[in-house]
């Protein structure tokens, strides 16, 4: 069962890492293709196709913020204590703390092993974790000692995740949606995962680890250690059963965003650092992500 549901994500992950090495062919297009078409698809056909009720959705929405939120203040004095003086190095330890790589890794590990309904509510995880990193996680990377509300509204309306909730959201309380356009977006939302996989194992190629190693296997691993923890402690008090909570949890226990790096990378706040804890984060969840999923089983 484990294998079945893991080895191909980590299998594809591979293929993506060697189209990198060995071809050296460039990830940035099938990164854009990815961000503006292949991910908003995917959001977009499974929030207007998902059966969720509205109480259950709710659910989602509290624990993924909870657990986004109780992740950053558990950052706090972890990276006070690495990183005395280093402001960058500071927000881009919290914005590997918080952030996961639930589109890229949590949405193929969900459909492959927890099925339909818990792929639905990956979504809508993922949803939450766009609206997210678009707010939270700019103020948090560009953080000086003050917010910049227009730098943040900039970055909301942006991104096409949203735009493509928000049709979701217009389509379902319509009600249906020509069959053609209903066929096209599945064709797309169809290649989105193993896009995503690929392109997940062409960008895990491009990271080398640098003298920060230390640093980075602390934050690593304190992201693969406390981020399944909170998500069971968050669907516990919140009352979350079934396969929703396995959803949630595994949504949880994904190792660091690709996006925390791209956004360093953007910002300049210590990329090394965010290139490393992505990489050994990666390499922990292949151990971590089986026992989650053995514990969720028993």
């Amino acid at each position: 069962m484990l294998a079945n549901a893991l080895l191909p994500v980590f299998l594809v992950a591979g293929v993506g890492w060697l189209l990198r090495k060995k071809l050296h062919l460039d990830a940035a297009p099938l990164a854009r293709v990815t961000f503006w078409c292949l991910s908003p698809a995917l959001i977009f056909n499974s929030l207007s196709t998902a059966q969720l009720p509205a109480a259950t959705v709710g659910l989602v929405i509290a624990v993924a913020v909870g657990h986004h939120i109780t992740m950053l203040l558990l950052s706090l004095p972890l990276r006070r204590k690495l990183l005395p003086g280093d402001q960058h190095g500071q927000s881009i330890a919290s914005l590997t703390m918080m952030f996961g790589n639930c589109g890229n890794l949590g949405l193929p590990v969900l459909l492959l092993a927890l099925g339909r309904t818990a792929f639905d509510v990956g979504v809508i995880f993922v949803a939450v974790n766009s609206v997210l990193i678009s707010t939270l996680g700019i103020t948090t990377v560009t953080w000086e000692g003050s917010l910049s509300w227009r730098r943040i509204l900039h970055s909301v309306v942006r991104i096409p995740w949203l735009y493509a909730v928000a049709l979701a959201v217009v389509v379902r309380a319509v009600g249906s949606m020509p069959e053609w356009l209903s066929n096209a977006t599945e064709l797309l939302a169809g290649g989105a995962i193993p896009v995503m996989l690929l392109l997940l194992g062409m960008q895990l190629a491009d990271v080398r680890l640098r003298h920060v190693a230390k640093e980075a296997t602390a934050f690593a691993s304190a992201r693969i250690v406390l981020g399944p923890l909170v998500a069971w402690g968050l669907t516990a008090a919140l009352g979350v059963t079934g396969v929703v909570r396995g959803a949630l949890i595994v949504e949880g226990s994904v190792p660091t965003a690709v996006n925390s790096l791209i956004l360093a990378l953007q910002y300049k706040r210590r990329p090394d650092l965010a290139a490393s804890v992505l990489l050994l984060s990666t390499a922990l969840s292949a151990i971590s992500l089986p026992l989650v999923l053995h514990f969720l089983a028993g």
